[in-house]
């Protein structure tokens, strides 16, 4: 039996970062793609499972991922498990914020890599909340912290930049006020991508690189 891996806090936050950094223009497509065409009934389905799933599964098997593929219909083909496990989720958080916001938070982390399971490796719902419980128990608090801490990156560059922009605009104001929205622009583009890395790596880690889970998910 193998034993189960735990997460290790700056192997995660290292590795979110580079799979940020390395796919920010693909995350970048497939999020812009995602915002124009969220509002359309049925489409969104297959595009919201892709984005938030397929994408992350992808970037973590160090596969490609066009951004126009979510509109694949095939990706609205498993919705019926995906609004299942979804509700199921969101049916646990709703009882764990009435016990007070920590244990919604512990909840949260605990169930993230439920749909997931179900839309790439085709788990049951119920089976997959066990199985996600599973892989991240003993990892919550490393999970915590991995967000806490690119948190603090985020913050921290933020402040340089705005440093850096107010001392361009004291010395010219159009070229501070450009230069600036074109910094900010593309800090944002590495905060979404960055964002989407830290949930690819987490995956990656606790499930693709845990025999112990991977095992079980492959048997269901």
């Amino acid at each position: 039996m193998e034993e189960k891996k735990l997460l290790d806090i700056s192997q995660t936050v290292k590795g979110a970062i580079q799979i940020g950094v390395k796919n920010a223009f693909t995350v970048l497509g497939t999020s812009l793609l995602w915002v124009i065409t969220v509002w359309i009934p049925y489409l969104n389905i297959g595009t919201t499972i892709a984005f938030l799933n397929v994408l992350p599964a992808r970037l973590a098997k160090g596969e490609s991922f066009a951004p126009d593929e979510i509109f694949n219909a095939k990706y609205r083909e498993g919705m019926t498990n995906f609004f299942i496990v979804l509700g199921l989720v969101n049916m646990i958080l709703g009882v764990a914020v009435l016990l007070f916001f920590f244990p919604a938070i512990v909840m949260y982390y605990a169930l993230m890599l439920s749909v997931i399971m179900v839309v790439i490796h085709g788990v049951k719902p119920l089976e997959a909340l066990n199985l996600s419980y599973e892989a991240t128990y003993g990892s919550k608090w490393a999970i915590f912290l991995t967000y806490l801490i690119i948190g603090i990156i985020i913050f921290i560059v933020n402040l340089i930049i705005g440093l850096i922009v107010a001392g361009l605009t004291a010395l010219s104001t159009w070229l501070g006020v450009i230069f600036g929205f074109l910094l900010y622009v593309a800090f944002t583009v590495i905060i979404v991508a960055v964002m989407v890395g830290i949930f690819t790596q987490i995956y990656k880690s606790l499930v693709l690189e845990n025999p112990a889970i991977l095992q079980k998910v492959e048997n269901k």
